[in-house]
């Protein structure tokens, strides 16, 4: 006990002994000595230590050390306290790929193998729903029962938000049963009732499954969408007749929802509350001139999307492809540009982009990125993409309910264009979605930036 006791004295049993001599000793020593521990710490504001040739030969006294490591370790905790936290580094989507037994997700980073395939915990109910987009910071648009209970969840933080399941009929006091087919929403769903959040959706609702895709709105928090918008009718002047504008995708660019139909036109809706109803405060066409996209023969274009980079809106155009030559798939990027032209001519062209200039592009239905490649060292320019040539299929939502999971990638412009698959295929099939991006970031960047990396693993 007594040599613990003496080990266990330090700075504090020196002013217990109440030696006043010796305490004024050890202060004058130290200061000679300086107020360094070792070669490496300084306290803050401390007075430069003397030179090597200044410093006194005696041996310092062993509690003067522990007197002044106290003081400088307190000042550096001190100061590492008020330092704000070091920023998380960028982040990249995940591929959230259903599976046997519940969804997965493929990091980039692992490689295309099965180490590269993580198991997602996922509440056991929404363990099989059809997933229909994304949102940054880990938001999921889902469908808990394949053509209703949509929501949107979020993996990290299991908080979950009811989705209208149904649209106002204007002839009639009955709603009409919906099936949203692709989403996204204005702002973080999360962020409070002074930013009001809008969610947009391209939806089914209609009693005949070949009838075409129509839009919809609505505002966070309610179950009430507005009437849907049915598709205009334009006239294709590539095939001389009048085709109806599907809409393809969608994205919130600008303070307005965007949606662009297979002529490439796109659909402009900026939403306002007018005494707390929801309403289309403005809507335009925005006509584009016709052009190939490709040359002649064209490929097949089986998907449309738009991105939001550098704050400009891009097409992003995915086709099948049998020309010699040519990889099976071929993807080609445009710019939206405006232009001057006479009166009731199209005002706007896509401009090819040859090159993506150091950006990768994640396509996805509602819910496309684009990321600077600068920011990741180590990645090339490409354009990622999912297996979702069955996304709008409504026949299989309603009937089959079986979906493509394999063909996912990397698409690279060149030349050569090369598809290259990035993302380890574990399966072909999928008796309950197509897959989608699990995006990271949200409006919360201290907690969501990685959102891919802090979910919950099986």
């Amino acid at each position: 006990m007594e040599g613990r006791r003496r080990r266990g004295e330090g700075v504090g049993s020196i002013w217990e002994k109440g030696d006043e001599e010796r305490r004024h000793s050890i202060w004058e020593r130290g200061k000679a000595w300086g107020p360094c521990v070792g070669p490496c710490w300084r306290a803050p504001n401390a007075e430069p230590t003397r030179p090597s040739s200044q410093i006194p030969t005696a041996q310092p006294d062993p509690m003067v050390d522990r007197l002044r490591a106290l003081v400088v370790n307190r000042s550096w905790r001190t100061s590492l306290q008020a330092l704000p936290p070091p920023p998380l580094p960028p982040q990249l989507p995940w591929l959230l790929r259903p599976s046997a037994g519940g969804p997965t997700f493929s990091c980039l980073l692992s490689g295309a193998d099965e180490l590269s395939v993580h198991r997602v915990r996922v509440p056991a109910d929404l363990r099989h729903a059809r997933y229909f987009g994304s949102y940054d910071g880990g938001w999921l648009f889902l469908a808990s029962r394949q053509t209703s209970g949509h929501m949107l969840f979020n993996i990290r933080t299991e908080q979950c938000l009811f989705l209208p399941d149904t649209v106002p009929r204007p002839w009639s006091s009955d709603d009409f049963p919906m099936i949203m087919l692709a989403a996204t929403v204005s702002s973080p769903p999360s962020r409070g009732t002074d930013d009001p959040c809008i969610g947009a959706a391209i939806v089914h609702c209609t009693p005949f499954i070949t009838d075409s895709r129509q839009i919809t709105f609505w505002r966070m928090g309610s179950h009430m969408a507005i009437p849907s918008i049915p598709p205009d009718h334009q006239f294709d002047v590539v095939s001389n007749q009048f085709v109806v504008e599907e809409m393809e995708d969608v994205i919130y660019h600008k303070g307005a929802f965007h949606f662009v139909t297979k002529l490439k036109n796109v659909f402009v809706c900026r939403l306002a509350l007018h005494q707390a109803d929801l309403v289309v405060d403005h809507r335009e066409w925005l006509m584009f001139a016709p052009q190939d996209d490709l040359g002649y023969p064209r490929p097949v274009a089986t998907a449309r999307y738009l991105v939001e980079s550098r704050e400009q809106l891009l097409m992003v155009l995915k086709c099948t492809c049998n020309l010699p030559g040519w990889p099976p798939l071929v993807f080609s990027v445009f710019e939206m540009t405006h232009v001057q032209a006479p009166a009731g001519a199209p005002q706007y062209v896509w401009t090819p982009v040859p090159t993506l200039v150091g950006r990768m592009l994640f396509v996805g239905h509602g819910c496309s990125r684009s990321y600077e490649l600068a920011n990741f060292p180590g990645f090339q320019e490409g354009i990622y993409f999912l297996d979702d040539l069955q996304f709008y299929s409504v026949s299989r939502i309603v009937q089959y309910q079986e979906y493509l999971c394999f063909d996912n990638g990397k698409y690279t412009l060149g030349p050569p264009h090369v598809v290259s698959r990035c993302f380890w295929p574990d399966q072909v099939n999928s008796n309950y979605s197509s897959p989608v991006w699990l995006l990271p970031g949200g409006e919360d960047d201290a907690n969501n930036a990685q959102a891919q990396v802090d979910v919950h693993m099986m």
